[in-house]
């Protein structure tokens, strides 16, 4: 699925990232490396120089006890992205039963991901917002969520 950038700052990120990848993928991303490199571009057009490179554990730590604004930036963000993807994908699907969020990432965000702009942007589909408003989202946080969906069955 191709990323839509969905204001100024992510035209611009993503024209930044264009000068390397012709196709920029949501995957690409809303991924453990697509925090790295949101990271490394946030800080680029911030001009803001980076010693070292982070990874991904360590920039979404560094936002969850606030000792960095680039790595709060990045997470907030990351999970804005993932709202505008997560709601495209309920649309298009159709998703009433809802959207489960999992993985690495999100569910170790807690308050953070709660708190973050990620449900507006889910919502924000103009004509198709009170649509989208009507469809729930979950955090998987269970630690073997398929052993879960064995078991019912």
């Amino acid at each position: 699925v191709t990323y839509s950038p969905v204001d100024k700052l992510e035209t611009r990120i993503l024209e930044r990232i264009w000068r390397d990848f012709p196709h920029v993928s949501a995957e690409r991303l809303i991924s453990g490396m697509g925090i790295e490199l949101l990271y490394r571009v946030i800080a680029e057009l911030s001009e803001v120089e980076l010693n070292m490179p982070l990874s991904a554990a360590e920039i979404s730590q560094h936002a969850l006890d606030g000792s960095c604004a680039l790595s709060h930036q990045t997470m907030s963000l990351f999970c804005a992205m993932l709202g505008t993807v997560a709601g495209n994908l309920a649309m298009t699907l159709g998703a009433g039963g809802g959207i489960y969020i999992g993985g690495g990432i999100v569910p170790r965000l807690g308050d953070f991901f709660i708190q973050s702009a990620f449900r507006q942007r889910f919502e924000a589909k103009g004509r198709f917002s009170a649509f989208l408003a009507q469809i729930p989202t979950f955090l998987i946080t269970a630690q073997y969520p398929a052993f879960l969906g064995v078991a019912a069955i």
